[in-house]
């Protein structure tokens, strides 16, 4: 008897997670109330009423139905629970991206060819690297020769200038030669000159669509976030691009903004800096209340 009714519960489990499977692939889903996940109801109710104001929900294969909303909420987002019917072996592990050593470098050509042309404050910027190749070919040599034995690590760098994309309004490229503001353009010929120079791989972004290709992003307007892992160490980016990456990449900006470094010329107090503290002195800018570790932004003043 005790084998028939193993038998028997065995079957009954079979037949309920069948049922299961054939309630999701029908669109018959219940909304889980689970302690651990309390906001998954409140987000099921929003993706009901909006989950056609972005096609990245399409994208990752949201129809309307319940169970499209609570497999993309569970697997691309993170506010519900994994679906018992759900294969979760398929799932796709991601392999470290592979170490590879710097060298440095005492030729700028490739990075010239980088940097593109289109723009007269791309112009600009190539001349002054032109213009300083020997000067830093020569540092390189001596720096190489101080760190010959030790091992550095090349960084996967993107490096997006927000500043001159023309969805900022690309204001300084028209102005360039007629007595415009260079410091910006100055700084940023420095920063991809040395970062080339120590060797590292450079990904170099000055519009959006650019932007959008190097990092991974859903198509759509920002609501979704990357499911890949970062493809970069590190990305040097001003006001403009945070702005940028904040519209696109979604729930990913918050889980990556350790990898930012911001190019603020003049720098910017902690007080801006604090979301909470610039929201209750009225201290809230354009510019401010990003949360960011002070350390993270890159002036044209030493510590």
């Amino acid at each position: 008897m005790s084998d028939m009714a193993g038998r028997v519960e065995q079957i009954l489990q079979r037949s309920m997670a069948t049922n299961r499977v054939k309630d999701g692939a029908t669109g018959q889903c219940e909304v889980p109330k689970d302690a651990r996940y309390p906001d998954c109801p409140s987000k099921v109710d929003w993706m009901r009423a909006r989950w056609t104001s972005d096609p990245c929900y399409a994208f990752y294969g949201v129809d309307g139905s319940d169970c499209s909303f609570l497999i993309y909420l569970s697997e691309v987002e993170w506010f519900c629970p994994p679906l018992t019917w759900r294969n979760q072996t398929t799932t796709p592990t991601h392999k470290p991206f592979p170490k590879r050593q710097a060298v440095f470098r005492s030729d700028i050509g490739a990075l010239l060819e980088q940097v593109g042309t289109g723009k007269e404050s791309l112009s600009f910027m190539k001349r002054r690297m032109r213009r300083l190749a020997a000067q830093w070919a020569s540092a390189a040599r001596r720096l190489d020769d101080s760190l010959r034995i030790q091992w550095r690590e090349q960084k996967r760098i993107l490096v997006h200038v927000g500043f001159l994309t023309e969805e900022s309004g690309d204001v300084f490229s028209p102005k360039v030669l007629k007595g415009g503001p260079l410091g910006e353009m100055v700084q940023w010929a420095d920063i991809l000159t040395a970062l080339h120079v120590l060797g590292h791989n450079l990904k170099i972004s000055v519009s959006l669509k650019e932007l959008q290709g190097l990092l991974g992003v859903p198509p759509g307007r920002g609501s979704c976030p990357l499911t890949g892992p970062l493809p970069f160490d590190l990305i040097y980016t001003d006001y403009h691009g945070l702005q940028q990456m904040r519209q696109h990449m979604g729930l990913s900006l918050r889980k990556h903004k350790c990898h930012i470094r911001v190019i603020d010329t003049f720098g910017t107090e902690p007080a801006y800096n604090h979301e909470d503290y610039a929201t209750l002195h009225g201290y809230r800018t354009n510019w401010g209340y990003w949360n960011l570790n002070c350390r993270q932004y890159m002036t044209m003043f030493r510590e």
